[in-house]
């Protein structure tokens, strides 16, 4: 039998565990059964590229996994090789098909069947089974139309025993040569949080500490320097958290673990467990949603706006990793005004990164199937995106993704990040006016680091003139021309000018001078000769 797997991700930064997962299940005499072939790339692939590698294999089965961000393409793709492979069969899963899959299957009746839940304890079976029609469609998770037109449905499949599946890596699919790897130590959430696929009440399972270092000490062998822990949070259970963190701080500086925290759950005995790890161990990512405590109250999440916040702060200013938060547009009750507070706090704190992102129903979810509750409005296509609700309007909406864009920007993409942060704390209203000034400017979001920060200096002009200090002083800094925008405001000094510069170095030619005047002091740049750079190695400011 000739399998194949489609692997098509959003980017070549993302991958898929799915085909090792399975395939790690398999005993050699199944695997001996099976001819096999993995087409990876991405969404910006020419499709027709797929295509030829598709149609020359020639599959009996084609197998894929659907997602938000890949499901159209993955969709365009699959209905052109079945035009021109009648005879294979399309399997797919993935979390596109947690909810009920009728009206899908009854669209597209080119796929055999949608698989839905956790594979690893049927895919052998299945493998097992494909020769009978009848036999395999009967298996736990796979949602099918009959013959007879009738919606077959084998509810969700779950693994039994987590901790006895055979791991990922131990498949030759395992992508080793990336920069990281992603690991399960557990499965299951305890949060009910409607808006998530993992709110389903599923049990939680984890693995042993002994399994993992295991797992551990193979990714060392192998030279990758970052994991990626997949738990959705791992700190529910704090002892086992600080267990895991222990067993993470033994692999140190070889080894980055990333990992999600709920930053309201975070007790004292975590917190200095977290307080005695080695500076560079960790990147943690401290999900928020909202700081409102109505929204998290409606969306059935655990903890409150109050003592997120307070664990959000400790892990900020307390901890030395790198800190992501993020926020949620579109939740039920969560207005725009509020959301603008909300990231204007954030900003304040100031993590490493701020995540701003729009609600998507995904299938599956609470809130989806409860969306006439709240009056949302969303997208009846991938990705599902909320358009309107009782709380938030489109025009606010499209402001919402207008802020996530300055965010990307100007925070997490630190282009003036000082001044950003020092403009936004010194005005309540910086904001909102620089999302009219982006909208209004048409501005290109791929534009160059350079233009950006023009973007911001113009606005400032139009609006802060009097705090625009800080902008020239990060812009030259920054490297950034000396011909536009703060750039122009750069005064060159020569041997000899009247002004005295107190930086000169009367032994050395190698360097030139330039300064910039404010109120009460004067900033004096020191440039390279021998560099080709708008970048001062130094600069000193001299109280006038």
């Amino acid at each position: 039998m000739k399998i194949l797997w489609l692997n098509i991700n959003s980017s070549y930064s993302h991958t898929s565990l799915a085909i090792p997962a399975l395939d790690a299940q398999l005993r050699e005499s199944e695997r001996s059964k099976i001819e096999w072939k993995v087409i990876s790339g991405t969404i910006n692939r020419d499709i027709s590229s797929y295509i030829g590698e598709i149609f020359e294999f020639n599959p009996n089965l084609i197998l894929s996994t659907a997602w938000l961000f890949n499901h159209n393409y993955l969709y365009s793709l699959l209905i052109r090789s079945k035009a021109l492979l009648k005879d294979a069969s399309i399997i797919l899963g993935g979390p596109e098909f947690l909810g009920n899959n009728y009206e899908y299957l009854l669209r597209n009746s080119f796929i055999d069947a949608v698989f839905r839940g956790e594979g690893e304890e049927v895919f052998p079976l299945f493998i097992e089974k494909f020769s009978n029609d009848h036999e395999w469609r009967t298996l736990p998770g796979f949602c099918h139309i009959d013959k007879k037109g009738n919606y077959c449905d084998n509810d969700i499949a779950e693994v039994s025993d987590f901790s006895a599946v055979e791991v990922p890596e131990s498949s030759s699919f395992f992508e080793w040569e990336r920069p990281f790897v992603q690991i399960e130590t557990s499965r299951g959430c305890f949060n009910r949080c409607s808006f998530c696929i993992s709110g389903t009440g599923r049990k939680i399972d984890n693995i042993p500490v002994s399994l993992l270092r295991k797992r551990l000490n193979k990714v060392r062998e192998r030279g990758v320097k970052e994991v990626r822990i997949l738990d959705r949070t791992f700190n529910s259970n704090s002892k086992r958290a600080i267990s895991l963190l222990n067993l993470f701080a033994e692999y140190s500086p070889d080894i980055k673990f990333h990992l999600e925290i709920h930053p309201s759950l975070l007790n004292e005995e975590i917190k200095d467990s977290l307080l005695s790890l080695p500076p560079d161990l960790l990147h943690i990512e401290a999900g928020m949603q909202s700081l409102d405590n109505k929204v998290i109250s409606e969306c059935n999440r655990s903890g409150d706006a109050d003592s997120s916040f307070e664990g959000l702060r400790f892990l900020v200013r307390d901890t030395p990793f790198e800190i992501h938060t993020d926020l949620i547009s579109g939740l039920p009750f969560y207005t725009f005004d509020r959301l603008k507070r909300d990231v204007r706090e954030l900003i304040l704190l100031n993590p490493e990164e701020i995540q701003l992102e729009s609600l998507k129903l995904l299938p599956g979810t609470k809130l989806r199937d409860e969306a006439f509750k709240y009056d949302i409005c969303y997208s009846p296509l991938p990705p599902y995106e909320v358009l309107q609700t009782s709380h938030t309007s489109f025009e606010e909406l499209k402001k919402a993704d207008t802020l996530s864009k300055i965010l990307d920007i100007f925070f997490n993409g630190k282009i003036l990040k000082e001044s950003f942060v020092k403009l936004c704390s010194e005005n309540e209203n910086f904001l909102e006016l620089l999302i009219e000034f982006y909208d209004n400017a048409n501005f290109d979001y791929n534009s160059g680091a350079e233009k950006r920060a023009l973007l911001l200096w113009n606005f400032c002009l139009n609006y802060f003139k009097n705090s625009h200090d800080c902008i020239v002083k990060e812009w030259i800094r920054s490297g950034y021309s000396h011909h536009k925008g703060p750039g122009r405001l750069l005064k060159n000094w020569k041997f000899g000018d009247i002004i005295i510069n107190p930086v000169f170095r009367s032994d050395s030619r190698d360097y030139y001078y330039k300064y910039f005047n404010l109120d009460k002091e004067r900033i004096w740049f020191i440039f390279s000769k021998t560099i080709n750079s708008y970048k001062p190695i130094s600069n000193f400011i001299e109280i006038l």
